[in-house]
């Protein structure tokens, strides 16, 4: 539903749209009613690809970051920068920790503004 309703201002500025274009510069009835057919059409088509981005619930943990993993693309000691999920993030070893060398992989332990907290895993573990 709520695609479909954010949806709505476009539909209602399109159709506004091509009426006043028919008005105005005597469009053919079937190419404007033919287009507003085609806008409408395209949403409803794109909504199965598009309605699981509009579920507040369908990817509960999408923006949560602690207990991602990841591999160090520096050496952290204690800053430097990480990889998780793709992105690369400015990230510092848990202090108590020994540094990590770059290339070992990590877990992300806490989220500090925009820099994460890691610690160095391994398979069978935390290190």
């Amino acid at each position: 539903m709520k695609y479909f309703i954010l949806q709505l201002p476009g539909q209602f500025l399109f159709v506004l749209i091509m009426l006043l274009i028919r008005q105005w510069a005597e469009f053919p009835a079937y190419l404007t009613w033919g287009l507003i057919v085609f806008w409408v059409g395209k949403d409803v088509f794109l909504f199965p690809f598009l309605w699981r981005f509009y579920h507040p619930n369908y990817y509960p943990d999408r923006f949560r970051m602690v207990g991602r993993k990841g591999f160090t693309l520096s050496r952290l000691d204690p800053g430097g920068y990480v990889r998780v999920r793709g992105e690369r993030w400015r990230a510092d070893a848990i202090e108590g920790h020994a540094p990590i060398d770059k290339g070992e992989s990590i877990r992300v332990e806490a989220i500090d503004g925009l820099k994460l907290k890691v610690k160095a895993y391994s398979e069978d573990g935390l290190r």
